[in-house]
């Protein structure tokens, strides 16, 4: 006879398991990957050290087509919350998988299609997919989805999500982003 699992524990542990579902993971949960990039205006951002003493918000595509909804994500974020020393962000896109000689073209379109205002904030990763789709909670049936991952000052993950943007989910991110703050 299997043994019963209390309904609580359970439903605890699927919320930090799955932490896409559109509420607050643990409380510190699992650090994003060591990475450098260069963002679209030409620096080099190493995360999680350049995040290092503040929070941010890192929105990740790991799809094709998955600009419209990384970018309805990204623009509230930037107009309503981020703020230089205090809550930072990037708009990550994955591109891992673009074979070499295509990744210049591709780099290229993106850079066209990004105001200039974002170019500081967006990362092209083209390294470590795997360890990025582990802590953002891919999930394979939606891969043209936003990723958004509320992080502390020392990279862990504090919420995510992986809904289309919506009201509720603006609301929850902006709960989690004032609770981080009331928590230093």
């Amino acid at each position: 006879m299997a043994a019963k699992v209390p309904a609580l524990p359970a439903l605890l542990l699927t919320f930090t398991m799955f932490p896409g579902i559109g509420l607050c993971a643990p409380a510190t949960g699992p650090a994003i990957p060591s990475t450098q990039a260069t963002a679209l205006d030409g620096h080099t951002v190493v995360l999680p050290r350049d995040i290092s003493g503040f929070p941010a918000i890192l929105i990740l595509g790991f799809g094709r087509h998955s600009a419209d909804a990384t970018t309805a994500w990204e623009k509230p974020v930037r107009a309503q919350l981020a703020q230089p020393g205090k809550l930072g962000y990037y708009d990550m896109a994955m591109l891992a998988e673009v074979p070499g000689f295509v990744r210049p073209l591709v780099l290229r379109a993106i850079k066209h299609a990004v105001p200039d205002v974002v170019k500081p904030h967006f990362l092209p990763l083209t390294t470590d997919e795997a360890g990025w789709k582990q802590v953002a909670g891919y999930q394979d049936a939606a891969p043209e989805a936003a990723y958004v991952l509320l992080v502390d000052a020392h990279g862990n993950v504090r919420w995510s999500t992986h809904q289309a943007y919506s009201n509720a989910g603006w609301q929850q991110l902006t709960e989690a982003v004032q609770s981080l703050a009331a928590a230093k």
